[in-house]
């Protein structure tokens, strides 16, 4: 059953993870501003490309340094700086700047994520784009879209109503992570079946999902702390949420997310018929 935003934020988690992702996002946003950024790479010796910059590490000191504060017997397990307290019964997720890339490019897709486990389970999720006053925040029962900065500006999220494939605008991160001959004949299969797919905005496409703007978004190798903000936020806004061979809940992996359960199952034949999983 729905609730109220005021109801929904009087869950002093949510209102607490909204606040940790504004306080992140402003450090974040001035620091994007900077006429130049500096990058090291955490894959230079596979020949890959994965940045980090110093705004990911002081944005996720922050985020800790807060729930240290509010929640000392809480755990955390952020992207830069791993886990601690990670068997809790409440476990905080973090990724500072989700599409670090984009953040170099001076393109406004990258976000902050924020999850809260709860025996392991994700019972919390929010997504935030500071630069745009956008955050999508939700659990599996209510979705929230929140533009602008007072709580007057927000409004439920919903999934809208897309049951065909042709129909569907759908987004994914970037066809170099297709690295098997069945996920490129997925990803091409999907190309031409779906009405666009879109490239390279990270978890802004599962926002933009619940908030009713696209209909897919997909994935292939998300880490947990991509993942885990997703299923409260899809679920909560009426969408589906699951992993490639259609299992609920993952926290990390290939993943799917739509706006119905004929959608998904689409996609899902999809994947089976170009041989993407087994």
């Amino acid at each position: 059953m729905s609730t109220s935003f005021a109801d929904f934020l009087g869950n002093e988690h949510a209102a607490f993870a909204l606040e940790l992702a504004r306080e992140a996002g402003a450090l974040l946003a001035e620091a994007f501003r900077a006429p130049e950024l500096a990058a090291d790479n955490k894959e230079a010796e596979a020949e890959g490309f994965d940045p980090v910059t110093a705004a990911d590490k002081a944005g996720e000191e922050l985020l800790r340094a807060r729930i240290a504060a509010r929640y000392p017997l809480h755990g955390i397990i952020g992207e830069e700086f791993g886990a601690e307290n990670e068997n809790a019964e409440f476990v905080w997720v973090l990724d500072p700047i989700d599409g670090t890339r984009a953040f170099l490019c001076g393109l406004p897709t990258w976000t902050v994520l924020i999850a809260l486990l709860h025996g392991g389970r994700p019972v919390l999720g929010l997504i935030h784009q500071p630069l745009i006053s956008f955050s999508v925040i939700g659990d599996d029962d209510t979705c929230w879209r929140i533009l602008g900065e007072g709580a007057a500006d927000a409004r439920p999220a919903k999934v809208r109503a897309t049951a065909r494939l042709e129909e569907a605008l759908a987004g994914t991160t970037l066809p170099i992570y297709y690295d098997t001959e069945g996920k490129r004949a997925f990803l091409e299969a999907m190309m031409r079946k779906a009405r666009h797919v879109q490239f390279d905005a990270d978890a802004m496409f599962y926002a933009l999902v619940a908030a009713g703007r696209m209909d897919v978004a997909f994935d292939t190798g998300l880490a947990r702390h991509d993942a885990a903000v997703l299923s409260p936020i899809i679920r909560g806004a009426g969408g589906v949420f699951s992993d490639w061979w259609g299992n609920e809940a993952p926290e990390s992996g290939d993943v799917i997310a739509s706006t119905s359960p004929t959608l998904h199952e689409q996609v899902l034949t999809l994947m089976r018929e170009a041989g993407a999983v087994d």
